[in-house]
């Protein structure tokens, strides 16, 4: 095994430049989910990556199917009767606000590693997989089994790519989704995403917004009427978080949170919720403004759920969680957007009809936007010991622990899936700021080197599961 080891070593180091082309190529298709049209119902950005990555697979010697309609790309090779598969996504969220580097569809390299919307969630993962396509027919890698290599382009918003597949498509035997990190995961908590609505403002807010896909509200900006009492009180509660401005007169107030992945809010600061608060008790509102601020800050200051009656712990999953994505408002209408992850220990149609109860006492009806439910592999799976094994060896470390995902990957919807990462020694570079760097936030990074260990990694578990 050592052998093949310093083989694929050897194959990635020489093939780094390419693969770094590649990715950068990957990074400047801005892949955020846009209006359907024929031939692309997640948008034309969508449908182009994968038109882009399908040439790539098949100049590596795999069978191509780009179901355009359907929103994925399946590239096979091998011809075994057992599959293993590697499933990753060409999608990403929206790039946001705050790039401190780059712009965040052009990758810059600097100081060992690559800085760009996707480069680890889940471009880098693409990448991955098309070089093990690669090492498996030029280097005559010991492998019986057939590889299917999936590529989807709707995981960030909504996963109808993955349900489209397997609606036409056997799933392969078993198979791993670069999307989270090392050493595995086994399983993924459940998730609703919940619009509450109702038709009326927030109290005397002409206009509340903020928030996007992928996280807690980051920024958010609230309009007022203005009068020289309030603008002054609100002045008195600014901070370095709230900022409030007279402009074309109206009351501007502006907020600025620390973003995190609504799947792992601990840390986080919500722009809502700091709004909130600062009009919660100002003397100038009305009565029914502070009781909708009220319950404005309690549901989108604790992620835990407390606040709508639904918190849980569960000793397998972990907390559930009730994070606050989203806030579009008006004078005459209000939207507020919800996503909750959550474990085996919760029954989903009582917590909605809890939900319901909750939002409806203040006069908001709760609609259910998706849904799916916990998914987990058995923790004595064999397959689970051998891609331990395989990391173990390869880290020199003992005991490696395996984790359940809170975050929600495509391993949910596939029967027997382990998830594993895009990146070894994950950490940030230089002194970037709080709420920069990871996932889903402003300066999305990756270590080079990182990634070609990962690809590296990822290539022996393959060779162990195919070896089981």
């Amino acid at each position: 095994m050592n052998d093949v080891k310093r083989t694929i070593r050897a194959y990635l180091a020489e093939h780094r430049t390419e693969i770094v082309s590649l990715l950068r190529e990957l990074i400047s298709i801005p892949s955020v989910r846009g209006e359907a049209v024929p031939g692309a119902p997640f948008g034309t950005a969508c449908a182009d990556i994968l038109r882009i990555i399908e040439p790539h697979f098949r100049d590596a010697g795999c069978d191509t199917e780009l179901d355009t309609d359907g929103g994925y790309l399946l590239a096979e090779t091998g011809c075994g009767t057992r599959s293993l598969g590697l499933f990753a996504h060409a999608d990403v969220v929206p790039a946001g606000e705050g790039w401190m580097y780059t712009d965040p569809f052009t990758m810059l390299e600097k100081d060992g590693f690559l800085i760009g919307r996707g480069v680890m969630d889940d471009k880098s993962a693409v990448v991955t997989s098309l070089y093990c396509a690669k090492m498996l027919r030029e280097l005559a890698l010991p492998f019986h089994s057939k590889l299917v290599c999936f590529v989807g382009c709707n995981e960030e918003s909504g996963m109808q790519d993955i349900q489209n597949y397997l609606r036409a498509h056997t799933p392969p035997d078993f198979a791993l989704v670069p999307d989270t990190a090392f050493p595995l995961y086994r399983g993924n908590k459940g998730r609703i995403l919940i619009k509450a609505h109702r038709n009326a403002p927030l109290g005397e807010i002409k206009r509340f917004c903020g928030g996007k896909v992928g996280t807690n509200v980051g920024k958010a900006e609230a309009v007022l009427a203005y009068s020289d009492d309030l603008f002054a009180d609100l002045q008195s509660r600014a901070s370095d978080r709230i900022s409030v401005a007279h402009e074309n007169h109206d009351i501007v107030i502006r907020a600025v949170g620390i973003p995190r992945h609504t799947a792992l809010p601990e840390g986080s600061i919500n722009a809502t919720a700091l709004i909130a608060y600062t009009l919660r008790s100002c003397p100038f509102l009305s009565a029914e403004t502070h009781r909708i601020m009220e319950f404005l800050y309690a549901i989108c200051s604790d992620w835990r759920g407390n606040a709508v009656g639904i918190a849980c712990d569960d000793a397998e999953f972990g907390p559930l969680t009730f994070v606050n994505y989203m806030i579009d408002t008006n004078d005459t209408d209000t939207a507020l957007y919800f996503n909750i992850r959550f474990g085996a220990a919760v029954c989903a149609d009582e917590m909605k009809e809890t939900l319901k109860h909750a939002f409806a006492a203040h006069g908001f009806s709760v609609e259910i936007e998706s849904e799916s439910h916990p998914h987990i592999v058995p923790r004595d799976h064999p397959m689970l010991r051998v891609l331990l094994d395989t990391y173990e060896n390869y880290t020199g470390t003992k005991n490696a622990p395996m984790h359940v995902n809170a975050g929600g990957t495509y391993g949910q919807y596939l029967p027997c899936a382990a998830e594993i990462g895009t990146v070894m020694w994950r950490h940030i570079p230089f002194p970037m700021p709080t709420g920069h760097g990871q996932v889903h936030q402003p300066d999305e990074c990756i270590s080079i080197e990182g990634l070609l260990n990962a690809m590296e990694l990822t290539m022996l578990m393959l060779i162990a599961c195919d070896r089981e």
